[in-house]
């Protein structure tokens, strides 16, 4: 029965999962589903919280501060996601509700077992569970072809960046003779098989992680994809796939090792610059928060970049990444609330009128990615990487970060400005229904409270952080 203990909130959400295949007609109201969905994923979320630690790599899972921390994360994201969308789903010509709730769930499944994973082939099944899920996800508004359009790709690349990924496997093994992360000892850095090895798999959760150059999935996906299930991702991939990559770079390859630091001091700068400069040309909001998503995930690679004291490094990622996910959830549910196709600036002027609790929510949402008060949460996870990258002596990091941070101010004014002070087509309220103001609420008190009450939160990254970085597992 022990070894069971770590699958728990994994079976749950599997097997919960199949409720929805089973059942048919039964669940086909939305109601009735998303109370399911919701039951489920709240089931895993306690689950979680309450996994004891277990031994290193057994049975392909770890459970630890660091996992505890991620898989919270991911599970109450996910939470929040579909708490704030459910009412938006009648709208989006979602045709097959039970098909929708199960892809949901196994993709959530899919990336806690990335999160878990103490093995590459495990890691691997997990990015492949939560992938294949997804690509589906994405193309659930089967009548709509941008929808369609939005699925292929990210069908077509996911599969690409799935290559590396495996190849860089095979590489380890090679290399090293195992597949074991937390288990297998320091890697040998020198092997040019590990230095190999290491890229390749930094190809390919970079995809994950929506990192440049490997971010030209990440607009046309975010757009084309149904409100509710971009929602959905731009949490819960970002923070798998960010655990994956934090794991493998500590665990596997005994990171920092000086060529590793170069490459992702050379993709987090790329990823800032490339990120802000492209979101500076949208109309599109949606794509404007899709190209911001990658400057964001920029900015949380300055943390482990930073290596003066990789557990605070870690930590200040860490606690970037949780307040991002408030801030980005909380923005796409407020565009699916106004519309299901919701996306050009213009659909945003007047929304000040309309509904004071959406414009004061997206207000702080945005100001939160901007790192601006009264969102205190992102101005204190800018404020923590940029620190490390000082303390580490990367000025020219700090410098660059800054920069780009006051560059992404342009296009991130521009949605304020358009709610409160331009006129829109409509004057007619916007109703939101009452677990939808919940969500909103939640998602606008952690980001404005999470930074002025930083320590708790912060306290339990630094746990996990060291719990990672001194092999405490």
């Amino acid at each position: 029965m022990n070894a069971i203990v770590p699958f728990a909130p994994i079976l749950t959400l599997s097997v919960g999962s199949l409720v929805y295949l089973v059942t048919g007609k039964l669940l086909e109201r939305t109601r009735t589903a998303s109370v399911v969905a919701l039951l489920l994923v709240a089931a895993a979320l306690v689950l979680v919280g309450r996994l004891p630690d277990s031994a290193p790599g057994e049975f392909g899972l770890i459970v630890n501060s660091f996992s505890r921390l991620f898989g919270l994360a991911a599970v109450g994201g996910a939470l929040l996601s579909l708490v704030a969308t459910r009412a938006s789903l009648d709208g989006e010509k979602i045709e097959m509700i039970n098909e929708y709730y199960f892809l949901i769930l196994t993709a959530l499944s899919g990336a806690l077992v990335m999160i878990f994973a103490s093995d590459y082939l495990t890691l691997f099944i997990g990015v492949e569970v939560s992938s294949l899920a997804l690509y589906c996800l994405c193309g659930a508004r089967v009548t709509v072809a941008s929808s369609a359009e939005s699925s292929m790709k990210y069908f077509l690349l996911g599969c690409f960046s799935s290559a590396f990924l495996l190849l860089g496997i095979a590489l380890w093994y090679g290399a090293t003779g195992t597949l074991s992360i937390v288990s297998a000892g320091p890697a040998p850095i020198g092997n040019s098989l590990v230095i190999l090895s290491f890229l390749m798999m930094l190809v390919g959760l970079a995809f994950k992680v929506g990192l440049a150059p490997f971010h030209l999935w990440v607009p046309d996906v975010y757009q084309g994809a149904p409100t509710s299930v971009t929602t959905f991702m731009s949490c819960v991939v970002k923070v798998a796939a960010i655990a994956a990559l934090i794991k493998v770079s500590f665990l596997g390859f005994s990171y920092p090792a000086a060529w590793a630091n170069s490459a992702l001091w050379v993709m987090s700068v790329l990823a800032m610059t490339l990120g802000n400069l492209a979101a500076l040309q949208q109309r599109s909001v949606k794509r404007m928060l899709a190209y911001s998503s990658v400057a964001q995930a920029g900015y949380m690679l300055i943390g482990l970049v930073s290596t003066h004291s990789p557990a605070a490094g870690v930590a200040a990622t860490a606690y970037y990444l949780i307040s991002y996910c408030a801030m980005t959830i909380g923005a796409f549910a407020v565009l699916s609330i106004i519309s299901p196709d919701a996306d050009d600036i213009s659909d945003l002027r007047g929304l000040g009128k309309r509904s004071a609790l959406l414009t004061g929510c997206m207000t702080i949402f945005i100001l939160g990615m901007a790192g601006l008060p009264p969102s205190m949460a992102g101005l204190m996870g800018k404020l923590l990487v940029f620190s490390e990258a000082i303390h580490s002596e990367l000025y020219g990091l700090a410098i660059i970060g800054v920069l780009n941070s006051a560059l992404a101010c342009a296009y991130y004014f521009r949605v304020p400005v358009a709610m409160l002070f331009q006129a829109g087509t409509s004057t007619e309220r916007i109703e939101v229904s009452l677990l939808t103001r919940l969500a909103l609420v939640v998602c606008a008190a952690a980001v404005v409270l999470g930074g002025i009450y930083a320590q708790p939160v912060l306290e339990f990254c630094q746990r996990a952080a060291e719990s990672l970085t001194a092999f405490d597992l």
